[in-house]
């Protein structure tokens, strides 16, 4: 099962299969504009066309030299300026990618390392509009812009901003530490992340031409786009490329030690027989790829660590959160938060997940993996106090440990630097997944089939407030005109639900009480 066909069945809401050529999936666009919407920039002139919405559409849009052959783990190169013309009327790329039934954009047909690419949507006749960014998720090792849960249409037609897409290398074209190994690829352990700044820069540079005001530009993304834009505020490379950040389920917790992500790196270039990196950059992508896949777990949610960034003190911080504790990101306002419900996503995979994960807790959680003052059954064990041990529990206790816990202590930490806004989104409608991971995509992007049983004024609520601090740094709007402040000392959480959304004071309190000594041990 796809997350596209379960996100169907589950009532979640519902990409339907007429609406990916609306939205211009897989992989032609309807085009309805006369003209072609040129746009010149230092580095082309883009032809983009006008979608069934009504919205200007520019796709594939090249943000870098493509990262081949001797450019491969290498950071990302700026383009050279040119007078040329381009079709920007289709997606470009994938990056290379395994098949994973958790994310749509690894079943897209074209996929290769030249993925460095960007889209953008634009509905509003007024110019100089806030800039809104989404980085995909797919925990650093598949996903792509081409997903149609991140099509920007929707959202660009009824807002007043303009929407940017991108793409960024993946797995180990993206991180592979082969720092260790070859002092020439020191970066190769978070060029994802390079290639996510390269994005801004271009944006920085070009988004005025297309109507966008490069001062007011928001990063926002969800799961391992979440864990970039947490990264991106505390990266000296990337200061002054936004002003804001929306990070929806993933904190600065989930990276990579040196030390384990070299590990990888050293399998990898054993099972592939070469003796040094040199010979590694004359395989194929293919063989690439396939050296990957043999290395890699077949189970879903199994070893995420081994692809998340590199935190090695050079180019990303040594440790992430305590530099967002010191201030890293001041002046970077926030809205984050979480999904109620985020591990359960993966019981639509293995009926028998939350077994597995409590049997060897550190293979599936990088915070676990990182904590060794006491094993995680002992936490467990501690969190529980009068409560049952039953799998309702630990599901809950797994959820707080791994995400809203983390989630929450960074948004703490920023609020003494910048403004903050906390959300936890609890709508669900299947008994067994709830409120999971993912399950909030449908509805900031408002792709859903109206025949379904989906919340379009939950959209529109949450579209609002996304919007609303884009453009000013304050989420509230018409539909929420007062959303508090988040602070150690006032932690307000906006309940986003279909039923009502309202301000809960210390909401999750006793659990961030109970289990903050796992990231500040």
């Amino acid at each position: 099962m796809t997350r596209r066909d379960f996100i169907k069945t589950s009532a979640v809401g519902l990409v339907a299969a007429g609406y990916f050529d609306l939205l211009g999936l897989f992989p032609e666009q309807k085009i309805f504009a006369s003209d072609n919407l040129s746009v010149k920039t230092r580095y082309g002139i883009f032809n983009g066309f006008l979608d069934k919405n009504g919205v200007k559409t520019w796709l594939g849009i090249p943000y870098a030299e493509p990262p081949v052959k001797n450019l491969r783990w290498q950071a990302p190169q700026p383009l050279k300026p040119t007078n040329k013309t381009f079709d920007a009327k289709k997606f470009g790329a994938a990056a290379v990618q395994s098949v994973d039934p958790t994310e749509d954009a690894s079943s897209y047909k074209n996929q290769s390392e030249d993925c460095l690419t960007l889209n953008i949507w634009k509905k509003s006749k007024k110019n100089n509009l806030p800039v809104m960014v989404f980085i995909h998720g797919g925990g650093f090792s598949v996903g792509g812009s081409v997903d149609s849960l991140y099509n920007g249409s929707n959202f660009a037609a009824a807002n007043d901003v303009i929407i940017v897409t991108l793409n960024y290398r993946l797995n180990v074209f993206g991180f592979l530490n082969l720092a260790a190994i070859d002092k020439n690829f020191e970066d190769s352990g978070y060029i994802g992340i390079k290639d996510q700044i390269a994005a801004l820069q271009w944006i920085k540079e070009n988004i005025s031409e297309f109507g966008g005001n490069p001062e007011n530009v928001t990063i926002f993304g969800q799961s391992a786009g979440s864990i970039s834009c947490m990264l991106l505020t505390v990266t000296p490379a990337a200061k002054n490329l936004f002003q804001k950040a929306i990070p929806q389920s993933g904190h600065v917790r989930f990276y990579n030690t040196p030390e384990d992500s070299t590990k990888t790196a050293e399998k990898f270039m054993e099972i592939s027989g070469v003796k040094n990196v040199g010979e590694l950059i004359k395989k194929s992508s293919d063989e690439i790829k396939n050296i990957y896949l043999k290395i890699s777990s077949g189970g879903i949610g199994e070893n995420p660590s081994e692809y998340l960034p590199t935190c090695d003190g050079k180019f990303l911080p040594k440790n992430p959160l305590q530099a967002l504790k010191e201030g890293a990101a001041s002046g970077i306002k926030f809205l984050t938060g979480n999904v109620a419900d985020e591990w359960r996503l993966w019981l639509q995979f293995d009926e028998n997940f939350f077994q597995k994960y409590r049997s060897n807790p550190k293979k599936f959680s990088p915070v676990f993996a990182k904590y060794n003052a006491k094993n995680p059954e002992e936490i467990y064990k501690n969190w529980l106090k009068n409560r049952s041990d039953n799998e309702e529990n630990f599901i809950n206790f797994a959820t707080q440990s791994d995400w809203r816990v983390g989630q929450e202590i960074s948004a703490e930490y920023q609020s003494k630097f910048a403004d903050v806004y906390f959300y936890v989104f609890s709508h669900w409608e299947n008994e067994i997944v709830r409120a999971c991971h993912d399950s909030d995509l449908p509805y900031v992007f408002n792709v859903s089939d109206e025949t379904q049983n989906f919340s379009q004024n939950l959209s529109k609520m949450i579209q609002a407030s996304w919007t609303a601090f884009a453009a000013t740094g304050n989420p509230d709007n018409k539909f929420i005109p007062h959303w508090e402040k988040y602070s150690a000392e006032n932690r307000q959480t906006m309940e986003l639900n279909s039923k009502n959304c309202v301000c809960h004071k210390d909401l999750n309190t006793e659990n961030l009480n109970s289990l903050r000594y796992v990231y500040e041990s």
